[in-house]
């Protein structure tokens, strides 16, 4: 695997400030939102965020007074980029928007050490949908974060079938990691551990 770094220098070359204006905001779209915790960090990170995508109407609502000026498809991430929703950009908008990310972190109940570790879950093919937008929107990075025990579970069969899709979606340098969260900040559990 090759350093993070190695991987931005490879990707598309960055847009070029016009003579005479501030350099280009770089652009973000967040995958299974949640009440914002990641688009925060990626906010805080100088991103502008030009959507979000969450199918729970509680984690909608929360996102919706924690970030009123980042748009917000509500629905399944299924129908995201197929169904056009009130308050939620086109595909096309998205598309001629030349995004720099497109990040999230699907459903980890599947793959949770404290969860069933069901094979059969559903929501454990959520990383579909991840690259489906990949393809279609083309961003120059991705980060999907997950629990560790994806890259273990059933001797890491998910783990080698999402970075062969990540690959065939045209991301060739992937790097995957596992972080201490409390070596990022205050953290309100013991150890939580996060792939990325």
């Amino acid at each position: 695997m090759r350093s993070v770094r190695t991987l931005f220098q490879q990707t598309r070359a960055p847009r070029q400030p016009v003579a005479n204006q501030s350099p280009p905001r770089l652009r973000a779209i967040s995958l299974f939102s949640g009440a914002g915790g990641f688009c925060e960090g990626v906010r805080l990170a100088g991103y502008e965020v030009l959507c979000g995508v969450e199918s729970d109407p509680n984690a909608c609502r929360t996102h919706a007074a924690n970030f009123p000026e980042v748009p917000l498809f509500k629905g399944d991430i299924e129908r995201f980029l197929i169904d056009e929703l009130a308050g939620a950009p086109a595909r096309e908008e998205l598309a001629r928007a030349d995004i720099d990310l497109v990040y999230g972190g699907p459903p980890c109940q599947g793959f949770s050490q404290i969860g069933p570790r069901d094979p059969k879950d559903p929501r454990n093919l959520l990383y579909h949908q991840f690259t489906r937008v990949l393809r279609a929107l083309a961003p120059r990075c991705f980060v999907m974060e997950n629990v560790p025990n994806i890259l273990s579970m059933r001797n890491g069969q998910y783990r080698d079938k999402i970075i062969r899709e990540f690959c065939e979606s045209g991301y060739n340098g992937i790097a995957v990691t596992t972080l201490l969260a409390s070596n990022f900040g205050d953290v309100i559990f013991d150890k939580p551990t996060r792939c990325m």
